[in-house]
């Protein structure tokens, strides 16, 4: 009998810690998506680079938290000096990585940036694509990869990535497809700037 009600009590416990995990998920599945409507809808509105980038990092911080990942960045495409140039950077080297340029073919982002289309590389030592240079040059560790064009049309606007769940799990397509949605959105929003976004000014 106790050993009955001892197991019962446990699975109860158990089953309300995964209903709170669920609810958590969906709290921040919502406050995702209401970041990318609030992008949206903006989208026409915004009359300079100082609205912009601020929203795009905060979205960018959902992402991150929606997808489990450490790391993220957005880069986007010079096409004067023909180099991704990473605008926006959360995680261990931000303070790093913001005006870090690097030519728009080199590493898996540039691989994105060359083909528009999105990759999930869920051992980055293992593709030949991949560039250890940044690792190299800033002390990360690049485990796991996914990228995503912001793209109107055929045209390439810049990239966005995330790297290495806290988890240690890879990247799914159900990731692949929520960041997608960002890169949309960003992209839209972007190309709102005719003379583009200056690649020197980082987000407060």
């Amino acid at each position: 009998m106790n050993t009955t009600l001892r197991f019962l009590q446990q699975e109860n416990a158990r089953q309300q810690e995964e209903n709170q995990r669920l609810q958590d998920e969906l709290d921040l599945l919502r406050e995702y998506l209401k970041a990318l409507s609030a992008l949206e809808n903006a989208a026409d509105q915004i009359s300079c680079e100082q609205e912009f980038l601020p929203l795009l990092h905060k979205i960018l911080y959902y992402a991150l938290s929606l997808l489990d990942a450490t790391d993220g960045s957005v880069a986007l495409l010079d096409q004067k000096t023909e180099e991704l140039v990473f605008a926006i950077v959360r995680g261990a080297i931000e303070d790093d990585l913001v005006d870090f340029r690097m030519p728009q073919d080199e590493g898996i982002m540039g691989w994105v940036a060359t083909h528009g289309e999105p990759t999930i590389v869920n051992e980055v030592d293992q593709d030949w694509r991949f560039s250890p240079r940044v690792d190299m040059l800033f002390g990360f560790d690049t485990q796991s990869m996914l990228c995503v064009p912001m793209r109107i049309g055929p045209h390439i606007l810049g990239v966005i990535a995330v790297v290495n769940k806290h988890s240690g799990a890879g990247f799914g397509e159900i990731d692949q497809s929520l960041l997608s949605i960002l890169a949309r959105s960003a992209a839209f929003a972007l190309s709102g700037f005719d003379e583009g976004v200056t690649l020197h000014n980082r987000p407060a």
